[in-house]
């Protein structure tokens, strides 16, 4: 396993694949297709490889941004920045990441742009649900 999950909630894991992020060499955990391709397939939001390419990395390094811009805007009460939340929301309409069944079970396969649009969408569950402060 490449990644970490420890906040047991994939779209804050997500947040997360950016490591030490107040230090002054944070890591990145998403410095790849291969490492994109590892984090849907590690999270859950995937089983099997989603073959993304450079661009789909970029994309998923600028929704994280965006979402991590959300997260630390609720956390302190204040307006949610309005690029961030167009981004957030404007992946979250693309179409998601559907389960199938199989006769082995449930299977989930999915492009680049539907995994991302799962995590959009779970980042407004989040943003927007009972739990938050």
């Amino acid at each position: 396993m490449i990644h970490g999950f420890p906040c047991g909630t994939p779209v804050l894991d997500f947040v997360g694949t950016l490591r030490a992020r107040r230090n002054a060499e944070p890591r990145e955990m998403l410095a790849s297709p291969e490492s994109l391709d590892a984090w849907f397939s590690e999270s859950g939001i995937v089983d099997g490889d989603t073959r993304c390419e450079p661009s789909d990395v970029a994309e998923a390094v600028a929704l994280r941004e965006a979402i991590y811009t959300l997260v630390a805007a609720r956390l302190v009460d204040e307006s949610y920045d309005p690029d961030a939340l167009a981004l957030v929301n404007r992946k979250a309409r693309k179409p998601s990441a559907v389960p199938q069944l199989t006769w082995e079970g449930r299977r989930v396969e999915a492009t680049p742009q539907q995994a991302l649009s799962s995590i959009a969408r779970q980042a407004i569950r989040v943003l927007s649900g009972p739990e938050v402060c």
